[in-house]
């Protein structure tokens, strides 16, 4: 038995799994997901995995971090990283970053 298409696509939108995407502000490449399963989140994250500077800079900025988890068949979720999980030594998965998009450029104003 074969499932309908439409409805394929539906549980595809709305599973944890890790979907490669463009962001419609800047068509960055992002990584898109819907983390947790009773009060989940939309995803939208920079693919690029951070390092402790840089993740605690994001935080600084109101943005959240993620664990880019891989299973031992090769699919990627999305986890919530919460900030006590930042401790002593290397994080257990690379750790990434909500999508922020790059300011535009300003023009200069005429005189």
């Amino acid at each position: 038995m074969t499932m309908n298409p439409g409805i394929a696509a539906k549980l595809a939108a709305t599973a944890d799994h890790v979907r490669p995407g463009t962001c419609p502000g800047c068509n960055a490449e992002v990584l898109l997901a819907r983390a947790g399963r009773v009060a989940a989140l939309d995803v939208v994250a920079d693919p690029t995995p951070v390092d402790v500077t840089a993740e605690i800079l994001a935080r600084l900025a109101g943005r959240l971090t993620w664990y880019l988890v891989t299973s031992p068949l090769g699919q990627q979720r999305i986890v919530w990283r919460h900030p006590i999980h930042a401790g002593p030594g290397p994080p257990p998965h690379p750790v990434i970053a909500d999508h922020e998009c790059p300011p535009h450029p300003v023009q200069e104003r005429l005189l």
